[in-house]
């Protein structure tokens, strides 16, 4: 007998600095869910365990983490996993199961090849991918290169990949990078998208162009639906 399935969307990104279009597709994407669901902020407080809790007294055994967000930070990779076997350990009638984030899903990798089909291509500039890392995961960067290797075969531009720190922060390939560059930021916090878009007008002005944002389109509820349908969710 299969056992009931709950999903976990799980948001690393603090609630007041969220986009609120990521909400929003959260909502759609839980229309379409045929099993009950919780949204979880991983900054707040004991809400690990109250959704994993909720979704028990609702008949679910297995518990689905959804990562919202396009790679594997090391609170994903790592510390969720840590924590979420902690909480199991109390409630053996429930297991996990842990999806990979949404930056390899075949609806995001359409979305950024559409997106380099649009620009000119006489003399095609290379890409840089910005995304939001945290210090010493190196699965965040095995994900993002490879991404970047995609679409460096189907767009026949140089796509590279950058986080926010360290050495191979978007800062230090700007810095090495002297051509003109088409500039794709997949950040879903706000306030960060802001800030780093204002750092690289300064330090490269009419230099850099900057695509439409994907959280602005619909493609990362395209890529959840993608995730749950594959594990029965929907």
């Amino acid at each position: 007998m299969e056992r009931k399935k709950g999903v976990v969307f799980l948001i690393t990104t603090d609630k007041k600095h969220l986009n609120q279009s990521l909400l929003q597709m959260i909502d759609e994407v839980a229309l379409q869910l045929t099993v009950p669901f919780e949204i979880c902020f991983l900054n707040e407080k004991n809400r690990l365990a109250e959704s994993i809790l909720d979704l028990a007294t609702k008949g679910s055994r297995e518990i689905i983490f959804l990562p919202v967000s396009l790679f594997s930070t090391a609170e994903i990779s790592q510390t969720l996993p840590e924590r979420v076997n902690a909480i199991l350990k109390k409630e053996p009638a429930l297991t996990a199961t842990f999806l990979q984030p949404l930056g390899s899903t075949r609806a995001i990798l359409y979305f950024l090849a559409d997106q380099l089909a649009q620009q000119p291509n006489l003399l095609p500039q290379p890409v840089l991918l910005i995304a939001a890392d945290t210090a010493n995961s190196a699965t965040f960067y095995e994900e993002g290169d490879a991404l970047a290797q995609k679409l460096t075969i189907i767009s026949g531009r140089k796509v590279y990949f950058a986080g926010l720190l360290g050495e191979s922060s978007y800062k230090k390939l700007l810095a090495q990078i002297k051509t003109p560059l088409l500039i794709q930021l997949l950040l879903t916090d706000d306030d960060l998208a802001a800030k780093v878009t204002a750092e690289i007008y300064s330090l490269r002005g009419k230099q850099a162009m900057i695509l439409p944002s994907l959280v602005e389109s619909y493609h990362l509820e395209k890529a959840m639906l993608e995730r749950l349908k594959k594990v029965g969710c929907i």
